[in-house]
């Protein structure tokens, strides 16, 4: 008798001991804070990824042009060989053409003033003839390189999602169990959206930020971006 209420008092410990096992292990794996900090973790290692992937350098050069010179003027700058998209001092489009050799062809500004910009993410615009300029028919007056959100590489971005959206989160290396998606929202009205499906009833958090963005016409222009997480 005496053995045998020595092992039941063994047996009440393990009982217990794996109930208190058994607790841990679910609060440890299931509880909702947890899930928070893995939800928030991951909504700020998101707004990382795609601010990379929507990114790419932009180099500038101002420059003044003689007033002497005709209306198209082409100007070479050495050690450029990007596409070019030209803006006047107001920030507004310039008329402009890259051709094979890098010579970058616009209309010139009333003002004799012009903002050439390099990327990648420019195209060679409509064919236009300028006259060639040599360095003493123009000054650069400033050149900056910086990285900049482009509005392409939004539209790069919301295919890869609809198309790819499994290998796009392995790439960004998101949780499996935590789905993501980006929103890009501009002031004429016009957006792009990339959202799978969203469960009702499930917690869902957001970042976003007013962010300068190159349009696909070459012109800065400010927009809303969101991305959001559940």
């Amino acid at each position: 008798m005496v053995k045998k209420r020595g092992l039941g008092h063994v047996e009440a410990v393990i009982t217990l001991v794996i109930f208190i096992g058994f607790l841990i292990f679910a609060f440890t794996f299931f509880n909702p804070f947890r899930a928070n900090r893995t939800l928030t973790s991951t909504l700020d290692y998101s707004w990382r990824e795609v601010e990379d992937a929507t990114s790419d350098n932009i180099e500038s050069y101002s420059v003044v042009i003689g007033s002497a010179l005709p209306q198209l003027v082409a100007i070479s700058i050495p050690g450029t060989n990007l596409n070019a998209s030209v803006v006047d001092s107001s920030g507004n489009k310039v008329l402009s053409f890259t051709d094979l050799l890098g010579g970058v062809h616009f209309a010139r500004p009333t003002d004799n003033f012009a903002v050439i910009r390099y990327s990648k993410q420019f195209t060679k615009g409509s064919t236009i003839a300028g006259t060639p300029l040599t360095q003493s028919d123009y000054i650069i007056s400033s050149s900056d390189s910086k990285l900049a959100r482009y509005e392409t590489l939004f539209l790069e971005l919301n295919r890869s999602y609809y198309s790819n959206y499994t290998g796009l989160k392995k790439q960004f290396n998101l949780p499996n169990r935590v789905e993501f998606g980006f929103s890009v929202i501009f002031a004429d009205g016009s957006k792009i959206e990339a959202y799978q499906n969203i469960p009702a009833g499930v917690e869902i958090l957001s970042k976003s930020d007013r962010v300068e963005i190159v349009r696909l016409n070459g012109i800065d222009e400010y927009g809303e971006v969101f991305v959001r997480v559940w």
